[in-house]
């Protein structure tokens, strides 16, 4: 068996990946419009904490309330399954691939044997063999037996045996039918079907259409691509690509970031800006790596995806320069500034959990982002609101947008970590990122720092935070003696209050 997750999508998937993200745009842009005040939220679902029962497990009619209707999907899902994975009996079978994961897995079924589990319908287009089958997770439902006396309940799932579908269909093959379809989708089943009997009229058209779903030099690919390290198999996605792209990568080719799409006030400015300082230090160190692989290339252009203003544009991040003194010392600065903000946040609350005290620290660097760009920084209730859970029937969309930055900071130790995990052979000899990786040794998974408001609010009660008295550490009026450049900007903080 198998788990498998994209770890480096193709060239030509870039403008659908764009395209997605705009369109999850359009639909913020349009909840926003709908909901102006905020997204309101039933008493039964604030209230309810309940886990699902088996039953309800693949069940599609628990939707959510209408105000959350067209919301974009969790952009953390994937990682916080990663997480959950790690720490599981199926972790020695999952693995972030060096490239599309529905070509290793008809790979896997076709070599193997078995069914692909999966919610891609592009699947079935896959030669994954004459016994082997697709199985998608709309399909899947549990099933209680209540007369049964050995088990009480079974997984029922439709199966989609592809060679058994093509003999129905009386087609040589599901991926010459799929070729007509799509590229003539005016067509019916019928007149595809026609139409194989046909010499095809565009032969370079449908060479690179096979060529999406060929698994023939799988093994070619995935040596070429191979990231050599045992932390491959649970990489954030992004990250694999970064790294993915830096060794194969001339040194005059851009090295492509999709940050994932942020649910945020459209309205402000993205809340990927706050982790900008964190995301930067990945970046260098990605910059020194290069330098240490490819010293006669120049420095790899790294272009990072994500919204800017009601548009998700490129926007080009400039690594310091490992070669000179001035940028390796400032480098070397921000590591320990990272270290030293970090520490400091633990120490103050250590007697609370892991998850508040990198909550708590996410918190104060979305407010320290507000006052080194001069920018009004959210009030103490929006804080406590957003630290404790505790938002009420209405999610007010400085709410929203504050656990977005809070969610922007936290991924972007996440990413960290990995990447110090990944250059563990090189930190040696880099001053400052054995401390730095040592701080976030205990940094939790993410789907626990990530929490619902519904489990955050219990865990806040839990612990019976002081909340006062971190809002005042989260506003910065315990300023710590680090000697920042921003240091000077926190005489100018306003007394917010609302």
């Amino acid at each position: 068996s198998h788990i498998y997750f994209d770890g480096h999508l193709p060239l030509h998937k870039r403008p659908v990946r764009l395209g997605r993200l705009q369109s999850c745009l359009k639909d913020l842009i349009n909840i926003q419009t709908k909901h102006p005040k905020g997204l309101a939220l039933p008493n039964s679902h604030y209230v309810s904490s309940s886990p699902l029962a088996s039953s309800q497990l693949f069940d599609s009619f628990h939707s959510p309330p209408s105000s959350l209707h067209g919301l974009p999907a969790s952009p953390f899902l994937v990682p916080a399954v990663l997480d959950e994975l790690s720490q599981t009996k199926y972790a020695s079978i999952t693995e972030v691939v060096p490239g599309e994961a529905d070509t290793f897995c008809a790979k896997a079924a076709k070599d193997e044997g078995g069914m692909i589990l999966t919610s891609d319908s592009d699947m079935l287009v896959y030669d994954i063999g004459d016994k082997n089958a697709v199985v998608f997770f709309t399909g899947l439902e549990i099933y209680e037996d209540p007369d049964s006396t050995r088990v009480s309940s079974v997984l029922k799932a439709n199966v989609y045996p592809t060679a058994q579908i093509a003999k129905r269909l009386e087609v040589s093959s599901l991926l010459l039918l799929a070729y007509h379809c799509k590229s003539n989708p005016t067509l019916s089943l019928s007149q595809a079907r026609r139409r194989m009997h046909q010499p095809v009229q565009d032969v370079s058209l449908w060479q690179r259409f096979k060529e999406a779903y060929s698994i023939e030099d799988l093994d070619q690919i995935s040596s070429a691509r191979s990231i050599g390290i045992e932390q491959r198999s649970f990489l954030d996605p992004r990250l694999s690509e970064l790294i993915l792209q830096l060794s194969a990568a001339p040194g005059n080719e851009a090295i492509n970031i999709y940050l994932p799409f942020l649910v945020d006030d459209p309205s402000r400015a993205s809340a990927w800006y706050v982790s900008s300082f964190i995301r930067q230090i990945i970046y260098d160190s990605v910059a020194a790596r290069a330098a240490t692989i490819q010293a006669s290339l120049p420095l790899p252009t790294i272009v990072e995806f994500s919204r800017r203003g009601l548009r998700t544009v490129p926007s080009i991040v400039s690594p310091l320069p490992s070669s000179d003194s001035i940028a390796e010392q400032e480098y070397i600065r921000n590591i320990h500034t990272l270290s030293f903000r970090l520490r400091d946040a633990k120490a103050r609350f250590r007697t609370i959990s892991t998850v508040f005290q990198y909550r708590i620290f996410a918190l104060r660097e979305s407010y320290r982002w507000y006052i080194i760009n001069f920018k009004n920084p959210p009030c103490r209730n929006t804080i406590a609101r957003t630290l404790t859970g505790h938002v009420g029937s209405l999610v007010r969309w400085e709410d929203i947008h504050l656990e977005a930055q809070t969610c922007s900071v936290l991924y972007a130790l996440r990413m960290v970590k990995q990447f110090l995990g990944y250059i563990t052979s090189e930190k040696s000899g880099r001053e400052g990122i054995i401390e730095l990786q040592d701080t976030l040794e205990d940094l939790p998974p993410l789907s626990w720092l990530l929490p619902s408001s519904v489990e955050l609010r219990k865990f806040a009660d839990k612990e019976k935070i002081e909340v006062p008295q971190i809002v005042s550490y989260v506003m910065l009026f315990e300023e710590a003696e680090d000697h920042s450049e921003d240091s000077g900007n926190i005489e100018a903080i306003g007394k917010a209050a609302c």
